[in-house]
């Protein structure tokens, strides 16, 4: 595992090729760890400046990242500049790329708190990053994956009815029957969990996290922390999101039948939970789904 406190000259060398400049190591911290290689929050003096950028290490899409990163730098919404891709691992013995630290908190406390603020700033914050075109990513766009809401029900499904599941294949059939007129896949980083957006002083710092940046279908992708942390839900902010992109907002209850059988198929291919979510509370919700589902008829 590489520890760039244990290679202060390489990282020196390293930044200081790339930001042009003098480059004094100071220390690393690993920064939390999500579903990836947790990267490394390096401080420096930059020509005798105190300067903290990220160390990125994980060789999961670590070139997809970087080039998303690249273009949204041009792109009016804030995200974190890189620098230094270097996928032969020339400079540290490891496939890598840095980028500036994003100084701030992530949007989950303010939310998880309830200030009315912190909900505008996020609908506005998904809807500017969902908004950005083809033509704004340029060549990148073509690389990118498009996974419609229809295909995240299809695909939960094959991996589901090996399981001879009754349950699935009648979840499956409702959730088909159901099918709204969806809205079309949008640009997204592929993960808007709220800690994925810093804020200082009320206004957007910046949004981290695009290994997966993807075109996906956008109410989908809005409501994973909803799922995630279900405390939120109640308030309105998901209706609210639903008006904002043009969608009569009793689109949602569908959605949520589509959350539960996906993450469903998750948790049994994983055999884990899924943050608060087990295989047995998945059975129990999807059955209250669909009795909901036959009562409104």
């Amino acid at each position: 595992m590489f520890d760039p406190n244990e290679h202060r000259t390489q990282c020196e060398k390293y930044l200081s090729r790339y930001l042009e400049s003098r480059v004094d190591f100071i220390q690393a911290e690993k920064l939390k760890k999500s579903t990836r290689e947790a990267p490394w929050r390096l401080e420096v003096k930059v020509n005798g400046v105190p300067q903290a950028y990220v160390l990125q290490l994980d060789l999961r899409n670590i070139e997809h990242e970087y080039q998303v990163l690249k273009v949204m730098e041009t792109i009016p919404i804030p995200t974190p500049r890189v620098y230094g891709l270097d996928l032969q691992g020339k400079a540290l013995g490891v496939a890598c790329f840095f980028s500036d630290f994003i100084a701030g908190e992530s949007l989950l406390g303010p939310m998880l708190a309830g200030d009315a603020w912190a909900e505008e700033l996020y609908i506005h914050a998904v809807c500017e990053l969902q908004a950005v075109t083809e033509d704004q990513l340029g060549s990148i766009a073509e690389g990118l994956k498009r996974e419609t809401a229809e295909d995240v029900l299809d695909d939960a499904y094959a991996y589901l009815q090996t399981r001879s599941l009754p349950l699935a294949d009648r979840a499956y059939k409702e959730l088909k029957a159901r099918m709204p007129q969806l809205p079309p896949v949008r640009f997204s980083n592929g993960d808007l969990w709220l800690e994925n957006f810093i804020v200082q002083d009320r206004k957007l710092a910046g949004v981290i996290d695009f290994p997966n940046a993807t075109f996906s279908d956008p109410i989908f992708e809005f409501l994973l922390s909803f799922f995630v942390a279900p405390e939120l839900q109640g308030r309105g902010i998901e209706e609210r999101y639903c008006r904002q992109i043009g969608y009569d907002p009793s689109i949602l209850h569908w959605y949520q039948g589509l959350e539960y059988f996906d993450t469903w198929r998750w948790v049994l291919l994983t055999g884990k939970g899924f943050v608060h979510h087990t295989a047995e509370s998945l059975d129990k919700d999807l059955r209250k789904w669909l009795d909901d589902g036959r009562q409104s008829k």
